[in-house]
């Protein structure tokens, strides 16, 4: 990598005014491809504080400042900040961004060639506009939720927060095609996002099944196939097989587990017979360990994977090879493990070790930059419109 190349987006200014997850998630992929960011805190900061791993997660690379915007001098220093800004990121309910002096019109007013992206649960129109809700809402109004069942058929929630981290990937998306437009046009956009949209549009080739065999599937679509499964080990870990419907896979499987007369079935035979074939799977591989199955397997070419535990994935050699995972350190002495972005450049670096910012950690350091004087900062400082 040319490592003298600026990071692609250095040349842009980030105004975030979200909290929790999506907004923030959205904002700290930009800064990983080298935008500034501003995360404009509330007083008492983002909530997502109260659980510090999380938070760190999210808010790398960024600058914190504390505004008060429910006074009038707060929203001024905010429409101060925004005359320089490139893209806004808000994620409040529908009408509160408006009450703050924080919305599209005003700011699109002092700044027309903003870029100003609203994240919320449903979007900004629709009967559901004003409906409160949170990730699991989202995922089963978007029909996720629905797909992933237990053998009792109650659904359960999946581990990981699908519709903050979808709707802020998909954030990132839109505000980089509006740039690009903007590149084109000279013109600013407002982008509205809806989080249960973003759901909905992960479940694109479930939704296209369901429409094309004319009913709802009971269940996902690999969930028929005998070996598309997790099987336990010798010692109680767990690998995945993924074998899907490619007959040569298939045929491997078989060699490795001794099944010579099982190659040779279609996959409409294999899926006919799911719980006899799934049953002999799980009963050969009880029989050795997690590592040599995976050793086993490979050496067959047969998609495989052991399941890791979250502790066991910096241990991993193809995570090590690649430095997916950075541990920094930030200005209050706190550690933090950082995935970094799962893309490399050829010619232009990306991710980031600035840590997570303490809360209004650079709030002097950007007024002063945009302008403001000490004494104009101290006065802000003891009317508690900044902290």
């Amino acid at each position: 990598m040319n490592q003298s190349s600026k990071s692609p987006l250095h040349h842009l200014t980030v105004l975030d005014l979200t909290t929790q997850l999506p907004g923030p998630y959205s904002s700290m992929l930009l800064a990983d491809l080298g935008a500034t960011v501003l995360k404009i805190e509330p007083p008492g900061g983002d909530p997502l504080r109260e659980f510090p791993p999380m938070f760190a997660s999210v808010n790398r690379g960024k600058q914190s400042l504390v505004i008060n915007l429910k006074f009038r001098q707060g929203q001024q220093v905010l429409h101060t900040l925004a005359e320089e800004a490139d893209i806004v990121l808000e994620g409040f309910r529908p009408g509160v961004a408006d009450r703050l002096g924080a919305d599209y019109e005003t700011l699109q007013g002092i700044n027309p060639d903003l870029i100003y992206c609203s994240i919320s649960g449903f979007g900004q129109t629709g009967p559901y506009r004003d409906r409160s809700g949170h990730d699991i809402n989202y995922i089963s109004l978007g029909g996720l939720l629905g797909q992933a069942e237990q053998a009792d058929g109650r659904p359960v929630p999946p581990p990981v927060l699908i519709s903050d981290l979808a709707s802020g990937m998909y954030a990132a998306i839109a505000v980089l095609a509006a740039i690009q437009n903007r590149t084109t046009t000279g013109r600013g956009q407002y982008i509205d996002l809806s989080m249960t949209e973003s759901v909905a549009a992960w479940m694109a080739p479930e939704i296209a099944r369901a429409q094309s065999e004319g009913t709802a599937p009971g269940k996902p679509l690999l969930s028929g196939l005998p070996h598309y499964e997790v099987f336990r080990t010798s010692d109680d870990r767990y690998i995945s097989v993924g074998v899907v419907y490619e007959s040569q896979f298939w045929r491997r499987l078989c060699g490795v587990l001794g099944l010579e007369e099982w190659k040779e079935l279609t996959t409409e035979q294999r899926m006919a017979r799911n719980q006899e074939i799934r049953g002999r799977l799980q009963d050969i591989i009880s029989t050795e360990s997690r590592e040599t199955w995976d050793r086993r397997l490979q050496e067959a070419d047969v998609p495989c994977g052991p399941v890791y535990t979250l502790d066991e994935l910096p241990q991993d050699p193809q995570f090590q090879a690649r430095e997916l995972f950075r541990d920094v350190t930030a200005s209050d002495g706190s550690s933090s493990r950082q995935v970094i972005p799962p893309f490399r450049f050829s010619q232009m670096p990306v991710g980031t070790d600035t840590p997570p910012p303490g809360l209004g950690e650079h709030g002097t350091e950007i007024l002063s930059r945009h302008g403001y004087t000490n004494e104009q900062i101290v006065t802000l400082k003891h009317n508690n419109v900044i902290v």
